[in-house]
């Protein structure tokens, strides 16, 4: 066997070679299991270098003769000398190195690589040149810096502590207001990277954390600022199935709004929110949060798409004339429909007027009636029931507002009556000392007062000429009207109607 066939054959690797490539992966920091080319293409020369050695070895200790027992003797009284080979082959060996060290003075395509990657730098995202990277396709992703000849299991992520942060911050959300106002700036003013991060990790622990008190600001924020449309579409299927669900809760039903206001102009998405909530409508309306988001509908959506509810609120107006957003419902229908589609209804709130007037909304329904409903009986029957409660109805602080439509109203002989019964006193009045009349009375009080100056606004100056004698000819009433600071003020406002 020659030198060179022997170098080819020769495929066993000896602990040198072992040793040399583990030392080379770790100065090139590539511990990745694959195959070295420094093995395969040298190994056989080093290990027939070795395997020669060893064969000279051997014959030499044949040659001597010697016992092993006298060999090991002379081994134990040698011990304190340096170990060594005193028989090797002193040419091979000096081969064996030279060879070793073209090796590694050599330039081959590992030792390249090697050579860049430690050149390459790690790429701060804060740093300029990230940018000018960015622009000439060298980043990838969220600050990755690849190198075109490297090995692709070689490369760097610096911005895997933004998804840990980020992590950390959605797992820390719950209940929290300061993480919540950092994810939501994070959407609002981040990088597009950071804006999916979330969107991702919101999509994990959703519809929980829609129903969470701050939680719920963070979804929102995706519909309001966020400027992809593909994170919004995302987040929105994700929630769905769940409309119903988020639209009872106190803190989902703020999420639904968001979305309903998202909507507005999408026929797809109207529909999809309407096909999930139509068949829940009537337990909606019995829910004090689903009330929330019936109303945002009738404020955002076309009215053709919501005529299906005229019927429903019908069916619920006794529960709902005495629910706050009950109340707004229903002023928001019979503001926005024509007077064939909501009959039934002002029948209705014309019923339960002694209900809706003195409740804090309630009473717009019947201001609405009274200011834009047209004329007919069932406007002219709501206006003889305020009047023929005025005084109960004007010293409320909210069936008072009624009473006021329903002076705006009146004809002018109708408000001469109501002149009348404001300055008569009767007999059993007369008889003691001093009684104040209704004008006086009113006029005094702290939300009647409203109602007076409104009347008289209303009325002309020779009405008003005749109150003012009336309370000269009773000085009592005068001073009682100059007693109080709401009674003050009405006087100041009659003298002055009728000097002008």
């Amino acid at each position: 066997m020659n030198y060179q066939s022997a170098i080819q054959s020769q495929e066993i690797s000896s602990p040198i070679t072992i040793s040399l490539q583990s030392e080379f992966e770790q100065l090139t920091l590539d511990t990745s299991p694959k195959q070295d080319p420094l093995t395969n293409q040298h190994s056989g020369i080093l290990d027939f270098i070795d395997e020669i050695d060893q064969e000279e070895k051997f014959k030499k200790h044949q040659s001597l003769s010697l016992q092993k027992e006298l060999i090991r003797r002379n081994n134990k009284n040698k011990s304190n000398e340096g170990q060594s080979s005193p028989h090797s082959n002193q040419s091979l060996v000096d081969q064996k190195f030279k060879y070793i060290k073209e090796l590694w003075l050599q330039e081959s395509p590992i030792q390249e690589i090697n050579k860049q990657i430690l050149s390459q730098r790690v790429i701060s995202i804060n740093e300029e040149q990230y940018f000018k990277d960015l622009q000439n396709d060298n980043v990838i992703g969220m600050g990755v810096y690849h190198s075109n000849e490297a090995s692709p299991l070689m490369y760097f992520e610096p911005d895997i502590e933004t998804d840990i942060y980020i992590s950390s911050l959605i797992d820390s959300l719950w209940g929290n207001q300061i993480i919540s106002r950092k994810l939501q700036k994070l959407i609002e003013s981040g990088t597009p990277e950071q804006q999916l991060l979330i969107v991702q990790k919101l999509e994990r622990i959703s519809p929980q954390i829609q129903k969470d008190v701050f939680g719920n600001y963070v979804v929102q924020k995706i519909f309001d600022s966020c400027g992809d449309i593909k994170l919004k579409t995302r987040m929105f299927n994700k929630l769905k199935t769940h409309f119903y669900d988020l639209s009872k809760n106190p803190f989902g039903c703020r999420v639904m709004q968001k979305l309903i206001e998202y909507s507005q102009g999408k026929e797809d998405i109207q529909n999809s929110i309407l096909s999930q909530l139509v068949q829940n409508m009537r337990s909606l309306i019995y829910d004090s949060n689903g009330n929330y988001v019936i109303f945002k509908m009738l404020e955002s959506y076309d009215k053709s798409k919501m005529e299906f509810l005229i019927p429903i609120v019908e069916e619920s107006f006794h529960y709902m004339a005495q629910q706050i957003y009950g109340c707004k419902i229903i002023h928001k229908i019979i503001q926005q429909y024509p007077p064939n589609y909501i009959a039934n209804l002002v029948k209705q709130s014309i019923s339960n007027y002694s209900v809706l007037s003195q409740t804090e909304f309630g009473n717009y329904i019947l201001q609405h009636i009274l200011q834009f409903w047209i004329v007919s009986p069932e406007k002219t029957r709501l206006i003889q029931l305020v009047i023929q409660q005025f005084y109960q109805l004007s010293i409320n602080k909210y069936a008072s507002n009624t009473v006021e439509r329903a002076l705006e109203a009146l004809s002018k002989p109708e408000l001469i009556t109501v002149l009348n019964w404001l300055l008569f006193r009767s007999q059993a009045q007369q008889q003691f000392s001093y009684v104040a009349s209704n004008f006086v009375q009113l006029a005094n009080h702290q939300f009647a007062n409203y109602v007076i100056k409104k009347f008289l606004i209303l009325i002309d100056q020779q009405m008003q000429q005749s109150i003012l004698n009336f309370l000269i000819k009773n000085q009592q009433e005068y001073q009682a009207l100059k007693s109080t600071l709401h009674g003050q003020r009405i006087c100041s406002l009659l003298e002055k109607q009728v000097k002008c």
